[in-house]
């Protein structure tokens, strides 16, 4: 016995499906999505310890590109570096990537080094704190000759800055705080004031 069809509920069903599974077309002259984030972690340098062979490396590599947003990883042997790029338009989350590797099985041995885009503060209390929009990071600037530098270029500090730098984390009751190695200026800020 032959059980009978409703092709038009089949059809329209599948319509449905197809629309919803289908990219949505971007009209002519609409505004593209924007290419990054206002600020973000786009690439991390990891210390880490116990890595002995080439096994252990890729183990660390395959762990972290399990991390949603991570375009490329790679470990070094002889150094113990890992390197950490973020994919285009996304942000690392660098607790993520920590974790990461302790779940490899190996520890994090000292300061990391990263590069994010984000914007300068500068407190009632005179001191000066880079921030990365968009995130919870906040980092208090260690005054050094880098510092100093961008001081004398950009008086005040205003708008967007590319930043790498060094991280040195302290116990939670102490802000973490950045010893900056490389500054280069991307522009006016285009979004409201940080906090």
């Amino acid at each position: 016995m032959r059980i009978p069809q409703k092709p038009s509920r089949i059809v329209a069903g599948l319509a449905v499906l197809l629309a919803a599974l289908s990219p949505t077309p971007v009209a002519r002259g609409a505004a593209a999505p924007p290419a990054a984030p206002p600020g973000a972690i786009t690439a991390l340098t990891v210390p880490v310890t116990g890595m002995t062979c080439v096994l252990c490396t890729r183990g660390v590599e395959e762990s972290i590109k399990r991390i949603d947003g991570v375009f490329d990883v790679s470990a070094e042997l002889a150094s113990g570096l890992v390197r950490v790029q973020a994919a285009e338009g996304r942000s690392l989350n660098i607790r993520d990537v920590k974790d990461r590797v302790q779940a490899a099985g190996f520890k994090v041995g000292g300061e990391c080094e990263v590069e994010a885009l984000g914007r300068f503060s500068i407190g009632q209390d005179g001191r000066i704190t880079f921030r990365v929009p968009g995130t919870a990071y906040a980092y208090q600037v260690l005054e050094d000759g880098e510092l100093r530098r961008l001081f004398k270029s950009h008086a005040g500090l205003k708008g967007d800055y590319l930043l790498v730098f060094r991280l040195h984390e302290h116990p939670r009751w102490k802000p973490p705080a950045i010893a900056i190695v490389r500054a280069e200026y991307r522009g006016q800020a285009m979004q409201a004031p940080l906090r």
